[in-house]
């Protein structure tokens, strides 16, 4: 038995068939005991990886996940956020120019439509709110499935 063994990269190369095997170094392997099992070993080792399934890599990944760190912005479209201005505008001139008309008038209504003009902002108000949490929940639960898929 020869004394000196073949080296860790030697054999690992030998059991991948990356170097041609010597005559010499199939007879170390043969009759030195600690290079046989290490060989077997890393041919074990090459059957076994070479037997698991290929892993699908998704080549868009990256996009995925800047797309979920980067904040969405939506399109405002010009015309109404024009509308929206002049709107407002509006509103602030008839108020200075006929808000003591309007309270006047506002208090000559009976109870229940002045209850029922109160409340029309209200439930504006509340519907955004309910829809702006199921948005932001379903942002979420997209978030957490990417995320699990990514651990898995």
């Amino acid at each position: 038995m020869n004394s000196v063994h073949l080296t860790e990269e030697k054999l690992q190369a030998l059991a991948d068939k990356a170097e041609r095997t010597t005559a010499l170094e199939m007879q170390h392997i043969a009759n030195c005991m600690e290079c046989r099992i290490k060989f077997e070993n890393y041919q074990l080792i090459n059957s076994t990886l070479q037997q698991l399934p290929q892993v699908a890599f998704d080549p868009d990944l990256a996009d995925h996940i800047v797309a979920m760190v980067k904040p969405q912005r939506s399109a405002i479209h010009w015309a109404a956020f024009i509308a929206a201005i002049l709107g407002g505008i509006l509103v602030m001139v008839s108020t200075v120019l006929y808000g003591k008309q309007f309270f006047a008038f506002f208090i000559q209504l009976p109870y229940i439509l002045r209850y029922f003009f109160a409340l029309i902002p209200l439930s504006f108000i509340s519907v955004q709110t309910v829809l702006f949490f199921l948005h932001h929940q379903q942002k979420m639960k997209t978030v957490k499935e990417k995320t699990d898929y990514l651990a898995t």
